[in-house]
């Protein structure tokens, strides 16, 4: 029943980082889709611009979709233009 999860205290403050290995910034907060109950976004502290969309902090906010973990990162996958 708890196969394919993962906890947001396993992704809170890790590094994500593009396929090619750039540093992007610590994922900082997600978003949920109240109605659903579904994590959406992740929002990166972003050291680099990752994102053209941005919260009210000025922090990137990436589709959970587009996303996938490793041991030691988050990897971010390169976002449609």
């Amino acid at each position: 029943m708890m196969e394919n999860r993962v906890f947001i205290s396993e992704i809170a403050g890790k590094m994500a980082v593009s396929k090619d290995g750039q540093l992007l910034g610590p994922i900082e907060d997600v978003v949920i889709d109240t109605s659903s109950g579904l994590v959406r976004y992740l929002i990166l502290g972003a050291t680099t611009k990752v994102s053209d969309t941005v919260d009210d902090m000025g922090r990137a906010i990436i589709p959970i979709k587009k996303m996938h973990l490793d041991q030691e990162y988050v990897i971010v996958t390169p976002l449609d233009p």
